[in-house]
């Protein structure tokens, strides 16, 4: 065997990667040219001045119509005149307003009480239910229960449920407290009296 030596060797060259990729190229290439066709249609639309006079003479009332949307108060030398003057015309014009009734509140049932649930988790097995019941315990929850519901086609369900809130407040602490959790709650509200 002849002794080859590998101390010497040149090291192979690695193929350089261009350092911007075709598809950059051909991305900025396809922007510029929308831009610069935007640019060339822009320089064709007329002129904001033209086409306002144009839209000016083209919706401009008939005289009888003038006559018709002039204010009925004033006087004919105001309607003469083509300038607009608001001192002279604020005394001539009256608004009567309508005739509005005063606001009268209806008040709430002091015996009808609505109280509010909020249903953290609807789960197939008890012991995940009975999982996230302790979870809510630890963070200071009141009133968690864990029911057994059996829908119409008769699955059974254990929903987790706390409550009820009674108090608006309460119940938007508890909700932001299971939204720090990244638990999602729904609201169910039952009436009772």
């Amino acid at each position: 065997m002849a002794s080859h030596d590998y101390a010497k060797r040149k090291p192979k060259k690695k193929p350089k990667k261009p350092l911007v990729s075709r598809w950059v190229m051909v991305f900025t290439l396809v922007v510029s040219m929308a831009f610069l066709a935007a640019l060339i249609y822009l320089s064709q639309q007329p002129d904001d001045a033209k086409v306002s006079a144009s839209v000016a003479e083209k919706t401009a009332p008939t005289p009888t119509q003038a006559a018709k949307l002039a204010p009925k108060n004033t006087t004919p030398k105001a309607a003469q005149n083509d300038s607009f003057d608001f001192y002279t015309l604020l005394p001539d014009s009256e608004v009567n307003p309508g005739q509005v009734d005063a606001y009268i509140s209806t008040p709430k049932d002091p015996l009808k009480k609505t109280n509010t649930l909020l249903q953290a988790g609807s789960f197939r097995k008890l012991a995940d239910a009975n999982r996230l019941r302790a979870r809510l315990i630890l963070l200071n929850m009141t009133n968690v229960v864990a029911e057994k519901t059996v829908s119409d086609s008769g699955s059974v369900w254990y929903r987790v449920r706390i409550g009820p809130f009674s108090n608006r407040s309460t119940l938007n602490k508890a909700e932001d407290i299971l939204a720090q959790q990244s638990i999602q709650s729904i609201r169910i509200n039952k009436s009772a009296n």
